[in-house]
């Protein structure tokens, strides 16, 4: 399902009984340990790979490429993993705490003039997922599966973001993808938190100007997706401050901020991993009455507590973000994970994602990591489990507080959701974005929903949006029909238009009767 079929927003799904054993699990008493175990079993067996290292090599420094044309790649097709036209390789990251370097994978306006289009920056989530699998999985130039001879091929996508924009994908924080640290320290001797991405990301802007200036038209985009609801509203914010400072990069000022499926407001969005569970819109009930209940009465209140305990600096102890994490994942999830079901996609069941390891296994090439100069000393993996247990304690940290200032100040922000995703779901999503204290706040909650409608006359989507003020950003919420935790996977073409319009309509996704 690649964008040609729209979902109806009030579809009901027939889906198989759940077992016994799944639909009973809320009446049968389970300690926090034996709840906690099956998710973090879940998670490190499908999400959080972990990643080799190699530290006995090294490579040059200050390798880089740095030109804009096919001269730069070993193949310009598909099948080679790279588009017709683009570059990637390494940034040394000044001033950095260690010899950081991050891999980039970038590929220019396909439909465009280079010098036209705006850039946008890519951040996958995990955390510690390498952003070539959305390059590669999502809304890069190609597309990775399987043949039918079982090898990882790619193909052109033709719903690409390249397409629309000028976009780079960054493998960060050091130790995801070929993202990694040249003195050979090992990741498990370093510790992740949203500022230092957001500082190493604000470098990288720095170093890409110096040697990239005519790759954009001046303005940049930040979207991340998943726990990229952490990234793009920190380096978002750091880049406006930058701004304000008057130290950002110049010639290249902030216009838009996105977010796909993320985890910005854990306090807010976890209330809804039950109610998701229990009713959605596709009429599945992956979990009984009695386990609703038991998780809404019983463990959503102190769930809550935790979360505040660990965004209150009066009551914060080194403690309190990990055992909220604990606490909250162990309860609340228990029993979606328990019926079975994709915790990225409420349809299905299992959580085996054959494309991630196709991706995995292609990028591993020699032709392939030769065309991307992939020079690094390491294996390459989808994710790494070490960086996503570095940043534990920044997992129920809030980042929605990040964006009021910027929205006020002109920069627009979108914050879209694949429909069929549990694990940060469009209910919770919607929900912090309505809560969210802004200049906007009464325009947005009083908002009509409107369909997002494509060319065809489909409605591939729902949502609201809201701009007050001259010179004020806008508010875009974007709820996507039929889609996973991976919208632009299974809806590239909704997505591509989403983009456009982004940035087209000054923040605005959706086609308003004043516009027609």
């Amino acid at each position: 399902m690649y964008g040609s079929t729209a979902a109806n927003k009030d579809s009901k799904t027939n889906v198989p009984n759940l077992s016994s054993s799944a639909t009973t699990a809320a009446s049968t008493k389970i300690s926090p340990t034996k709840r906690l175990i099956p998710l973090l079993i879940l998670l490190s067996s499908i999400l959080f790979i972990s990643i080799k290292r190699n530290t006995g090599q090294s490579i040059e420094p200050n390798r880089l490429n740095d030109k804009f044309d096919s001269q730069t790649l070993a193949s310009s097709s598909c099948d080679a993993g790279l588009p017709h036209e683009g570059i990637s390789g390494y940034f040394d990251l000044p001033n950095s705490s260690t010899s950081t370097r991050y891999f980039y994978y970038f590929s220019s306006a396909s439909d465009k003039q280079m010098k036209d289009a705006p850039l946008v920056l890519w951040m996958s989530g995990g955390p510690g997922c390498s952003s070539l699998l959305a390059a590669m999985m999502e809304n890069g130039p190609c597309r990775v599966s399987r043949d039918e001879e079982g090898r990882a091929r790619a193909t052109t996508n033709a719903f690409g973001w390249n397409g629309e924009a000028n976009v780079v994908w960054v493998d960060q924080p050091s130790g995801v993808g070929f993202s990694y640290d040249a003195s050979g320290k090992e990741e498990e001797d370093m510790m992740f938190s949203h500022d230092q991405v957001a500082e190493n990301m604000l470098a990288f802007f720095h170093r890409w100007q110096e040697r990239f200036p005519e790759s954009h038209n001046g303005e940049l985009y930040i979207f991340a997706e998943s726990f990229g609801g952490h990234y793009a509203p920190a380096v978002g914010r750091r880049y406006f401050d930058a701004e304000k400072a008057g130290n950002a990069p110049p010639n290249l000022k902030l216009r838009g901020i996105g977010v796909g499926n993320g985890l910005t407001n854990p306090k807010v969005q976890y209330k809804y991993t039950a109610k998701f569970a229990y009713e959605n819109t596709y009429g599945i009930q992956a979990i009984s009455k009695a386990e609703y209940k038991n998780v809404t009465e019983n463990h959503l209140p102190t769930c809550e507590k935790k979360i505040e305990h660990c965004n209150d600096a009066k009551d914060f102890s080194v403690t309190s973000c990990s055992d909220a994490f604990t606490y909250c994942n162990s309860f609340l999830y228990a029993g979606y994970v328990q019926s079975g079901r994709n915790i990225y996609d409420i349809r299905k069941f299992g959580n085996f994602d054959d494309d991630m390891h196709a991706v995995s296994e292609f990028v591993s090439q020699d032709r392939v990591r030769e065309a991307l100069d992939a020079v690094a000393p390491v294996t390459f993996e989808a994710c790494n489990m070490d960086v996503y247990m570095k940043f534990l304690d920044d997992w129920m940290k809030e980042y929605d507080e990040a964006l009021p200032a910027m929205l006020n100040e002109g920069v627009n922000i979108l914050i879209y959701a694949g429909d069929a995703d549990f694990i940060c779901n469009w209910m919770g999503n919607l929900a912090w974005v309505e809560e969210m204290e802004w200049a906007g706040k009464d325009a947005f909650g009083t908002a009509e929903e409107i369909d997002f409608v494509l060319a065809d006359g489909k409605a591939y989507g729902a949502g609201k949006s809201a701009k007050v003020g001259k010179g004020g950003g806008t508010l875009s919420f974007l709820r996507i029909f039929g889609a996973s935790h991976m919208a632009p996977r299974d809806q590239p073409e909704a997505t591509r238009a989403m983009l456009n319009r982004f940035m087209q309509q000054d923040g605005e996704v959706f086609i308003k009767p004043h516009m027609v």
